[in-house]
């Protein structure tokens, strides 16, 4: 099967981004494997490649544990972030808070 590069673009007021993910490129759910952002004018990005069509969830942290995960405008939990990997697909997240 093909592989592709998906772009992640990540927009957080923190001063360091991270994703983690089910794949292995992604950390396979462990904090301590998550993927560090590059920071370019306020905004986090970083490209990984992936067998074309994987299932792909994921969350974003502000460091590397799920102490500091991604929560809702009101402190909520939220649910994994879910993409399916295409040819030339750019995944855009604003994180509006994190849970530290």
């Amino acid at each position: 099967m093909a592989k592709v590069t998906v772009k992640f673009v990540v927009k957080a007021n923190v001063e360091k981004a991270y994703i983690v993910g089910n794949t292995s490129n992604l950390g396979e759910w462990n904090p301590k494997k998550a993927v560090l952002l590059n920071k370019e004018d306020g905004v986090f990005t970083t490209s990984k490649q992936f067998e074309e069509n994987t299932n792909v969830e994921f969350k974003v942290l502000a460091d590397k544990t799920f102490e500091a995960v991604e929560k809702g405008v009101y402190g909520e939990e939220l649910e994994n972030r879910t993409f399916t990997a295409t040819k030339g697909l750019k995944v855009e997240a604003e994180i509006l808070s994190f849970a530290k």
